[in-house]
């Protein structure tokens, strides 16, 4: 069989984005967080210097266990649960 001469000439059917498709964020001053990754916060912790310190407990492949992450926010104690809880 022979190759077409013009093979991308003719138009490619672009894929809708669906809901499913948006990465949608949570965003903080020096971070950003997926909105999936709010069911694994474990503790939210106020530190000395004015900022949070969230933890997350997000579970392994097979349920072996979890693995622990921690990620420093910029941001007051208050103003990062209010974030929290409008979101979630």
């Amino acid at each position: 069989m022979r190759p077409k001469k013009y093979p991308y000439s003719r138009a490619v059917k672009a894929k809708k984005t669906t809901k499913e498709d948006k990465l949608e964020l949570v965003v903080f001053p020096n971070v950003s967080l997926r909105k999936g990754m709010l069911k694994h916060i474990y503790t939210v912790t106020r530190y000395h210097d004015g900022c949070t310190i969230i933890y997350f407990k997000v579970p392994k492949l097979f349920g072996l266990g979890y693995d622990e992450e921690r990620v420093r926010v910029a941001l007051r104690y208050e103003d990062t649960l209010k974030i929290l809880n409008e979101v979630m």
